[in-house]
């Protein structure tokens, strides 16, 4: 009967694994509804790091702890099982010599034997009876394998208490003459053996841990080094040819971005020859007019030609400038503070209120003149609509932010986008006097793009338009 009890499962054993079915059933249904839902995005970690490294962990250690609660339970239950029956063998014979050699001397010798040869501390309470068999809050492995032992192996009426005292578990046994109360230690129910596998599986689950870190901080570090590089390009910072390396998707991307700036590069100086051409056709024929206006007589008709000839001019100019771009410049380390301080002399030089504000470490690497240039058409942009423009700088956590701003009448909200498209002017009448061709608010977002910054236009506090500029650092 016990030997069939300790090989085969047992109808508790089967309950828990239905039960662990049923929680593993339960908790993928809720897994299959979260990530339907948009708290994925809130949970799940951030980092490609993070998430390749729980993506390895994770697995690894439910697989551990799935075996060490399967291995566990069977280690208890066979072990422990084993233990229990040995106890209540041992107290099984106690009751026999107490009940074929009564008498106190005899009883003595018992308790002596049992003190040395079972490690047990076993009384006699003459006439006493059992107390009230108390109803478990945890039903503990423990408890119901040496349960199971004293209902099937001593079938006499008993009480037990496995909320130990001393380390010791108390067994108390009806007999026909008062008690017989047994503490049994509990080494000799329990085994170290399962705190060693136990100590074993954690040990394994940190080295796999620290594994599977420096492998994914391995594999990652070409990606990091592509953003790196991919930013320096969006900046239009100079990029070292690089080799691409690691896992063979981080080669592939690497290859592709390599392709990519080939390509830019190549559009870059086909659009410059292309301008050079355009530039030496378009100014050729303008020579001609402006030479065939000057050898005619001075009239009406010849200063509205004129006037034309000279529109025509600025309109290539300024298209020119625009689709130049200052590509050919390479970005170089510049003190944005002395920067606005050049821009706001050349205004106070034509006339101009210009007031200049910045602190902090401005030092940043970025294209001068294509700089210049931005920061020149929003500050005479500012001064053609107002009478006070203001220019302030400082640092953030990560970018440089320039401000300018003026007490003109301001552009409305809906249509400050609009400003920055090419040849686009809010005066419809085209007045050279009242405004340029359309494209200085459209030269200076391209050049903090070209940047890797961002141009947006505001209400400014001094009642005109706020342009502010961030350079990311």
């Amino acid at each position: 009967m016990s030997a069939d009890r300790t090989n085969e499962p047992s109808l508790a054993q089967a309950r828990r694994a239905a039960g662990l079915t049923a929680w593993a059933s339960r908790a993928l249904m809720w897994w299959r509804r979260l990530r339907v839902g948009r708290k994925v995005s809130k949970v799940a970690p951030r980092t490609l790091f993070v998430r390749a490294t729980l993506a390895i962990v994770i697995p690894t250690i439910l697989l551990q702890l799935i075996a060490t609660y399967v291995f566990y339970e069977q280690l208890w239950d066979n072990v422990t099982g084993r233990l229990a029956r040995a106890v209540v063998g041992d107290i099984k014979m106690i009751t026999a010599l107490h009940s074929d050699f009564p008498g106190d001397t005899n009883f003595e010798w018992i308790v002596q034997r049992a003190r040395q040869d079972m490690r047990m501390v076993v009384s006699f309470k003459p006439g006493a009876t059992l107390p009230e068999r108390r109803s478990p809050s945890f039903y503990s492995i423990l408890e119901r394998e040496l349960t199971n032992a004293l209902e099937n192996d001593l079938k006499l009426p008993y009480y037990l208490d496995t909320a130990p005292t001393d380390k010791r578990v108390l067994i108390a046994v009806q007999v026909p003459d008062g008690v017989i109360e047994v503490l049994a230690p509990l080494s000799r129910l329990y085994t170290t053996s399962s705190w060693a596998f136990i100590a074993a599986m954690i040990g394994a689950a940190m080295v796999l841990f620290g594994l599977a870190t420096a492998f994914v901080r391995h594999e990652l570090q070409p990606i990091r080094k592509l953003a790196r590089i991919a930013d320096n390009l969006g900046k239009g910072r100079d990029i070292a040819d690089f080799e691409p390396e690691g896992s063979l998707e981080a080669r592939q991307a690497g290859r592709a971005f390599l392709t990519m700036r080939e390509r830019l590069r190549r559009q870059i100086q086909q659009r410059t020859e292309m301008l050079a051409g355009v530039s030496h056709d378009l100014r050729t024929p303008l020579t001609r007019m402006k030479l065939g206006l000057a050898m005619l007589d001075d009239g009406p008709e010849k200063r509205e030609l004129e006037a034309d000839v000279v529109e025509m001019e600025r309109m290539i100019e300024g298209y020119l400038a625009f689709a130049r771009g200052e590509g050919d410049e390479e970005p170089v380390p510049v003190d944005v503070g002395e920067l606005l301080e050049d821009v706001a002399s050349g205004a106070r030089r034509d006339g101009g209120t210009v007031v200049v504000a910045f602190s902090g470490d401005l030092g940043i690497k970025l294209r001068p003149t294509a700089m210049k240039r931005c920061l020149s058409n929003l500050v005479s942009n500012a001064l053609r609509h107002g009478r006070r423009v203001e220019l302030r700088a400082q640092r953030r956590k990560t970018a440089i932010e320039i401000i300018v701003d003026d007490d003109g009448p301001g552009i409305p909200a809906d249509r400050r986008e609009e400003v920055f498209r090419p040849f686009f002017r809010l005066d419809a009448s085209r007045n050279p006097m009242t405004g340029g061709v359309g494209l200085g608010l459209t030269i200076a977002r391209d050049v903090v793009r070209s940047h890797g910054g961002e141009l947006h236009l505001e209400e400014s506090p001094i009642g005109g338009l706020r342009a502010r500029m961030r350079l990311p650092v």
